[in-house]
């Protein structure tokens, strides 16, 4: 980069992980690797069984940009992630996975797009598909890079273009972010948060390959269908895991109604949201069918 590390823009990362071990180390290692040396980590433990926690200590011992901070319980995906979130005061912030490790220039590159552009908010790499091996398996387009003036047209963009949602790992600014719900008890909330982010500033896509996404079976990723487990994984306790896509299109009105944009572009996402809603009409039937039969009714 062409300025001054000692004037660069302070970065922090959070890296929540429960039961991390297998990958923990070589993520952490592509972390620290980084050309940008200008950042801190904020590790968030979420009770884990495994060796988890060991390594973790570890590290940061020998690093003194590594904060170590671990739950007496497991709190859910969401809460842990913003456990990792909350201390950090950086500028600039991403959000790690303890299995996705990243290539070296990623904060480097990333940097650079948010220092030039202050009307962009989040910028992020190509991403590369690995397997359990760390062997490529195929390269993956985000398709997401969103210049779009105007925010309803960023919005409904993403919404119709986001698949595997990788761009949470790229470099967000933290100001934006702070003023988004970030992550809710709900299945998927993270593409909330992303297509929220939209409404904030522009996504800036960097065409070289910085981010490698991991698919596993241990990865809460690897099997979509399975409720279950994708329950288990936002919310452990599954206190509030009811009526999901009910909750994913009410989080989406609310974003609207709390973003600083244009009383034209909320008119214009206010409808998108009611026609999406009828979209997913059969689902949104099925969960209350769900709620009535398993919820309602079932007596302690």
């Amino acid at each position: 980069m062409s300025q001054q590390y000692d004037l660069a823009t302070p970065v922090a990362i959070g890296l929540p992980v429960y039961n991390g071990e297998r990958y923990l180390a070589g993520t952490l290692a592509s972390v620290l690797n980084q050309t940008y040396p200008h950042f801190s980590l904020f590790i968030a433990d979420n009770a884990s069984t495994d060796g988890t926690e060991d390594i973790c200590r570890r590290f940061a011992r020998e690093d003194k940009r590594i904060t170590y901070l671990r739950n007496p319980v497991n709190l859910g995906a969401a809460r842990n992630y913003a456990r990792c979130f909350e201390p950090a005061r950086s500028p600039y912030f991403r959000w790690q996975n303890a299995d996705d490790p990243i290539e070296p220039t990623l904060l480097e590159r990333c940097v650079e797009v948010l220092d030039q552009h202050p009307d962009v908010v989040l910028a992020y790499g190509k991403t590369r598909i690995i397997d359990e091996h760390g062997q490529p398996i195929e390269d993956y387009d985000d398709n997401l890079d969103l210049r779009d003036e105007r925010p309803a047209d960023r919005f409904i963009e993403c919404t119709r273009r986001i698949g595997l949602q990788n761009l949470m790992y790229g470099l967000i600014r933290r100001e934006a972010l702070a003023r988004t719900a970030l992550l809710g008890n709900y299945v998927a909330s993270d593409i909330n948060l992303i297509v929220e982010l939209t409404l904030y500033g522009k996504f800036h896509e960097i065409p070289v390959h910085l981010f490698n996404r991991r698919m596993h079976p241990e990865a809460s990723s690897w099997e979509r269908s399975d409720a279950e487990r994708q329950r288990n994984f936002w919310d452990p306790q599954k206190r509030r895991m009811v009526l999901q896509t009910w909750r994913s299109i009410l989080e989406f009105y609310k974003a609207v109604a709390r973003a600083p944009i244009p009383f034209s572009d909320q008119r214009v996402l206010f409808f998108y949201l009611l026609k999406r809603a009828y979209w997913y009409k059969e689902p949104m039937k099925n969960e209350l069918v769900d709620l009535i039969k398993f919820g309602l009714l079932k007596r302690p």
